[in-house]
């Protein structure tokens, strides 16, 4: 089961981070070599994408 939180990265962006396990850290969503990052809309859609893909 993964667990998916959107958490605040600046002002008015927003970055998703995955749990894949109960014993692993939270691992931020990286889009390339850098960290997805987006609006509070974009955010909520990818972690409704990402809870399906996974569940």
């Amino acid at each position: 089961m993964i667990k998916v939180r959107i958490v605040q990265a600046t002002i008015g962006y927003y970055e998703v981070e995955v749990k894949r396990a109960w014993y692993l850290p939270w691992a931020t969503v990286y889009d390339g070599c850098l960290p997805w990052r987006g609006s509070a809309k974009q955010a909520q859609e990818l972690k409704v994408k990402l809870l399906l893909r996974y569940s």
